[in-house]
């Protein structure tokens, strides 16, 4: 046969021509999985002709000696030696089955020509009757029917078996903190007098650290409300020295997850009519602070069946989060911080209630950690959604429809308190927020194909309607958010698909109408394509494929409903202030704004060398208009379309799969390289240098022509030359305003994956390197103003030291300075003369890093001949981190906030997990 094709639209004209000379080749083709199949191609690819199996996987087509068969898209391979040829006659003989002529038979002729007579072996004479034992398969008997007068048809009853199987999964866990910023362990609470360093008490609120070296101290031994060893004073002999305290809050914690999947189906032969399945969860996840844990209860059931020709799969999740705290308002890294910040002379775990019923505190503008975590009720934070789902699925021939429907209901209550005496809430304060979230989500799907494999043509028209309402209630101010959005999606869609031996393509293209309630304008004409285009076996090279890849997309989207930016008020707070912070004001409305409008575009290559190696690579481009940003004005929180941004970058990836280093063993290794830029195009009128996250004083900003999220902040003064001006004490001199100092956009990231395989278990490693970037430890700048860093408990006896630069006149610095002298003011030495931040472009550091995430063992152990199954796995998360910062996990976010990366305030440390995971199928 030949082919041809004009305009992608495939005519073939098909010529037989008998030839004496001409031979044949006769075989059985079967599928990949070793199965016959009606119509599969087999391609003569000497002559180019090819030929359709029938459904006993049979084919005939001319060939001659040597010429080499294909089929299953070049997987398999066939030379044919010259005695496989035959004639085409010879052929089609030897598959006629040769029969002799044989007598009619017929009852109603033979009864006429013979002799009745008397047959004694006859059934009417039998001494047996036909009964279930005396036939096998006599219970799959469904019915018996007489054909003709010698002829009878037996029905067979189908077998209906009813199935039960599933699996349970147990998980333990251990946690325990990865890396926290260094504190000193030698000097005490107190400040210098009349040149002298004296402890000062907590009774005295003293917020410093820069008391006398504790080794120089005792305990007096007298009645004292802070520390029942009495006060701190000159240690002389007879005294007990002073002690040293451990305020860590963190501990070593233990939880579990549990997960139990059932499920059971009746088949019927080897047809599945109906199922039912259902899981039940528990898990526990015990944080690393003190008696702070919460517990996730989850029930999921979905019944699958065939009724009126419709696939019918209806769903019901319920899911249930209780926490003792949420870190909502900021608890955590208030406790963090306040744990970081005890001196060493003072304990909080002796006390958390002086004999006054207030808190107990090294000063009154501190908070005890024990003291925060005191609560009433058990869970300051409860969470229940229930979902339910019906999905159904009709085809008639080519045309396919597809009917979703799904409601969804969420209620979320945060209890959020803080008691009387504590730091910014001497009354205490009290606010509970309740969160009603609804969702109506409909999906109408139709699609009609036509063509086969080799050219296959899709089209399809969606509907998407989808219903929030959100309500948000805050006790404090006694208000009540209301919020409703209805949206319909619109999606017509072309796609194409054409395949050959060696070649492949696919071409997509569509369109879409966004219609919402909430937008200021509908968007009408978003357009998208992609396309793909694969050569396989290039140079005859048995699976050396190349594919090259792009697409073209425009969206329309606005800000999630559901989602709170009550968190920005830390923008409205310097960070001295923290403990003012309490969020409690949501956004007025989410109406008459513009669409945050998308255009994507992606361009890449893919190339397979042989079954092993992979290597693809991807470049994108995302321009995002009208981008939604949150902002105060006349103190009211609203969202705004403020600014236009360029999220580009390119990716590559390297695979080597089921590298066989032995008979048993077989290993795989993939490499990624990452690398993007998320640049400000356009910043609205009068919202340059915006506020992102952050507080006012310290914030990642909104600023046109920088990378979106940048760093804002104070630095110290330059000359022309970028020599630092020196003032007249000394020291550094720290300059007026703020500006850009830093850029969290890392160089680039590379993640690593090796996966070991020996006969049933498996080793998987997974660990990651990212390389630049830059971030702002606040934690070390506030540990510095308070003496609680190591830095200022080693540097503070440093003395006539002079600093690099010129003075204001240009004549370069000789001013010596000691960093702490007793003699002054303790706010004029080296780390709180500038304030409680000092100068943000001094705690500038870079945010390398190299992080093994994860480490599992894994081993399968086959039960009943594979009808059931043991598997158990071992890991580590995070067991090895190493940080170019000194502070926490660069990859923790500011006060847990998502586009917070880039500042460290206190931030969380990431924590190490040592688990073990039990899964038992049945």
């Amino acid at each position: 046969m030949k082919k041809n094709y004009l305009l992608l639209l495939p005519f073939t004209i098909t010529i037989f021509q008998a030839q004496n000379s001409q031979l044949y080749y006769s075989g059985k083709f079967l599928t990949a999985k070793n199965k016959a199949q009606n119509f599969l191609k087999v391609h003569n690819k000497s002559s180019g002709a090819y030929e359709l199996t029938d459904s006993r996987g049979l084919a005939i087509i001319a060939a001659k000696p040597y010429d080499t068969l294909v089929w299953n898209q070049g997987k398999n391979t066939h030379v044919i030696a010259p005695y496989e040829l035959r004639e085409l006659k010879s052929i089609l003989e030897n598959q006629t089955a040769k029969k002799n002529v044989e007598n009619i038979y017929s009852k109603a002729y033979d009864s006429l020509v013979s002799k009745e007579t008397e047959d004694e072996f006859s059934m009417e004479k039998t001494k047996t009757r036909l009964s279930k034992n005396s036939y096998p398969y006599f219970d799959k008997i469904r019915k018996l029917k007489l054909k003709n007068d010698s002829i009878y048809t037996v029905k067979g009853i189908s077998q209906r078996t009813l199935v039960l199987n599933g699996s349970f999964t147990t998980s333990l866990d251990i946690k325990s903190r990865n890396a926290i910023p260094g504190t000193q362990n030698q000097f005490v609470q107190g400040r210098s007098e009349n040149g002298n360093l004296v402890w000062k008490g907590p009774e005295t609120n003293e917020i410093f650290s820069f008391g006398p070296d504790i080794s120089t101290l005792g305990f007096n031994g007298l009645p004292y409300d802070y520390d029942h060893n009495g006060r701190l004073i000159p240690w002389v002999n007879g005294l007990q020295r002073a002690q040293q305290y451990n305020n860590n809050i963190f501990k070593t914690t233990a939880g579990y997850n549990n997960q139990l999947n059932v499920s059971a189906f009746i088949r019927e032969d080897n047809n599945e009519k109906i199922r039912l399945s259902f899981n039940i969860g528990q898990q526990k996840n015990q944080m690393y602070f003190i008696d702070q844990f919460d517990i996730a209860n989850t029930f999921k059931t979905k019944l699958s069946t065939n009724f009126a020709g419709y696939s019918v799969n209806l769903a019901f999740n319920y899911e249930e989060d209780k926490a003792t705290n949420t870190n909502r308002i900021g608890l955590f890294n208030r406790a963090y911080q306040n744990s970081l910040l005890t001196p060493i002379s003072f304990s909080n775990e002796q006390s958390t209630f002086l004999n006054s019923g207030m808190q107990r505190s090294y000063s009154q503008y501190a908070d005890n950690p024990s003291f925060l975590f005191k609560q009433d009720s058990k869970y300051q934070y409860q969470n229940s959604q229930r979902q339910f789902s019906l999905n159904l699925l009709k085809i008639w021939g080519g045309f396919r429809l597809n009917l979703a429907q799904s409601y969804e209901n969420n209620n979320i209550n945060n209890l959020d308190q803080y008691q009387p005496s504590t730091y910014g809430f001497i009354n205490g304060l009290r606010n509970e927020r309740i969160q009603n979230n609804s969702l109506y989500h409909s999906n109408i799907l139709g699609t009609y194909t036509l063509g086969d494999y080799d050219f296959k043509n899709v089209f399809s028209l969606n509907f998407i309607l989808n219903n929030r309402k959100s309500d948000v209630y805050n006790s404090l101010v006694n208000r009540e958010s209301r919020y409703q959005r209805t949206s319909q999606d619109h999606i017509f869609n072309y796609n194409m698909e054409i395949n050959k031996y060696d070649f492949e393509a696919g071409f997509n293209l569509g369109n879409a109408f966004y219609i919402s309630n909430t937008s200021l304008k509908n968007n009408y004409w978003l357009p998208k394509a992609n396309f793909y285009v694969k050569f396989n076996d290039i140079f005859n090279w048995y699976n050396y494929d190349f594919k090259i890849l792009g697409s073209y997309a425009r969206l329309s989207t606005e800000p999630e409903m559901t989602r709170s930016y009550a968190s920005y008020a830390t923008t409205l707070l310097n960070a001295q202030n923290y403990q003012q912070y309490f969020p409690v004001q949501e956004v007025e409305s989410f109406r008459n704004l513009s669409n945050i409008n998308t255009r994507e575009w992606k361009i890449g290559a893919r190339l397979n060398f042989g079954n092993n190696i992979s290597v693809d690579g991807e470049y994108f481009n995302k321009k995002n208009t009208d981008d939604v940003f949150p902002v105060f004005e006349n103190n009211r929180l609203r969202v705004k379309n403020i600014a236009d941004h360029t999220y580009s970058g390119y990716e590559f990836n390297f695979a080597y799969e089921r590298l066989r280093l032995g008979y048993d063993v077989h290993t795989t290794h993939k490499i990624s390289f990452f690398k993007y830029k998320d640049i400000v195009d356009r910043v609205a009128s009068g919202y340059q240098d915006l506020a992102v996250s952050g507080f006012k004083d310290i914030y990642k900003t909104l600023s046109e022509g920088q990378v979106l999220g940048a760093v804002m902040g104070s630095y110290f003064e330059r000359n022309e030359a970028g020599q630092l001006i020196i003032d007249e004490f000394g020291f550094p001199k720290k300059a007026a305003g703020m500006k850009i100092i830093a850029d969290p956009t890392p160089d680039f990231v590379m993640k690593f994956n090796h996966n070991f395989v020996y006969k049933n278990f498996s080793l998987d490693i997974n660990w990651e390197w990212k390389k630049g970037g830059h971030l702002w430890n606040g934690t070390q700048a506030v540990l510095d103003y308070y003496g609680r860093s190591d830095n200022s408990g080693e540097e503070r006896n440093i003395k006539n030291y002079v600093f690099e630069g010129v003075q204001a006149n240009g004549t370069a610095n000789q001013i010596p300075v000691d960093f702490y002298d007793p003699n002054r003011n303790v706010q004029e030495n080296r780390w709180s003369r500038y304030g409680y931040l000092g100068v943000a472009e001094n705690y500038i550091q870079k945010a390398d890093y190299i992080r093994i995430n994860n480490i599992s063992l894994s081993a399968n152990f086959p039960i009943n001949y594979d009808r059931q199954n043991l598997r158990l796995t071992f890991y580590v998360n995070n067991i090895m981190l190493w940080q170019a910062n000194k502070g926490v996990d660069p990859n923790q976010n500011f006060y847990d906030m998502d586009n917070g990366r880039g500042l460290d305030f206190f931030n969380l440390p990431s924590f190490k997990t040592f688990g073990c995971i039990v899964s038992f199928r049945f």
